[in-house]
């Protein structure tokens, strides 16, 4: 994987520093609007090559993936420009603020027969194939419960009335895009497409949400996705069922810690410690170097199903 970056903010310094301990990926360049910009996150991880023209990195030849992590409503025309010029796309979550560009995007990719993965971390985290063999030892689920808060210095920014792309509402930003989209991924990524999805949220004189509670039905099982940019506590996500319950920390985002509880019996526990970034790169690592395609565009499939409850509870 020889990859051009999109995009300087925090998440990518996160993703680089996974590649750096990654075999077979390397970044070969940096794309940003400024010059000086770019280079700065160049040098910091020694990448040659600085672009302040899209298409130019697009038609780099030494490119075969494109990591688009760019403000959320950017995703959808410069995914869609690296999959017209034959790129492998890497897309930083949410995928697109609509169901019909995801849907438009998914189509190229496959039609072209190309690699697109929505760089959402609990999809790629080792923990989670661990506790979707384990849910059926919870006995008869019942609920379903996420909880991911986390104070964004931003917020203080929005309070002093500078409004930052993460709570504008023409950047696609918000909660429920930002930091609820990973309890959304962790419940759809076990259940599927909901029955009902209804979002109650707290929002800012601009409309933004900045904290939310979103409720999925799945017939009698009832799932709840807590997410806050302007509040902090204790996060979890934790599977209850009417034998049982499964317990993950920190967050759904970062499935670190996953804990088996079932009546009359020892708890079973997993632990890693690395970040959830390293175990993303190193799992699209292995799903490219085996070309595995199926589980990409199964991961695509859920993808949508998230874009589509997005979509839908934004507004709400």
């Amino acid at each position: 994987m020889r990859i051009g970056t999109i995009g300087t903010g925090v998440i990518v310094r996160h993703i680089l520093k996974g590649v750096e301990r990654t075999e077979r990926v390397c970044c070969e360049a940096v794309y940003s609007r400024k010059e000086e910009t770019g280079r700065k996150l160049a040098d910091e991880f020694g990448v040659k090559k600085v672009y302040t023209d899209l298409d130019a990195m697009c038609q780099d030849e030494a490119i075969d993936f494109i990591y688009v992590a760019s403000p959320n409503s950017l995703h959808y025309e410069q995914v869609k420009k690296a999959l017209d010029y034959g790129k492998n796309v890497i897309c930083e979550k949410p995928f697109t603020p609509t169901a019909a560009e995801a849907e438009e995007l998914i189509r190229m990719a496959k039609e072209r027969h190309l690699f697109l993965f929505e760089a959402v971390t609990t999809l790629y985290h080792p923990h989670y194939p661990w506790i979707r063999s384990h849910m059926a030892d919870v006995g008869d689920l019942k609920m379903i419960s996420c909880t991911f808060c986390q104070y964004s210095s931003r917020y203080d920014q929005l309070k002093a009335g500078e409004v930052t792309n993460i709570f504008n509402p023409e950047f696609a930003g918000g909660s429920l895009m930002d930091i609820n989209v990973y309890n959304i991924h962790f419940v759809v990524g076990l259940l599927g497409r909901p029955d009902q999805a209804e979002y109650l949220a707290g929002r800012h004189e601009n409309g933004v949400d900045i904290h939310g509670i979103l409720v999925m039905r799945y017939g009698d099982v009832i799932c709840q996705c807590t997410g806050a940019k302007d509040t902090w506590c204790e996060n979890s996500a934790q599977i209850m069922g009417d034998q049982g319950y499964i317990r993950v920390t920190p967050c759904s985002n970062n499935l670190q810690e996953a804990r088996l509880v079932r009546k009359g019996t020892e708890d079973l526990t997993v632990r890693v410690d690395d970040d959830q970034w390293f175990y993303e790169v190193q799992e699209l690592a292995r799903l490219v170097e085996q070309k595995d395609y199926e589980t990409c565009y199964r991961n695509l499939d859920n993808t949508l199903e998230v874009v589509r409850i997005l979509e839908k509870c934004r507004g709400n």
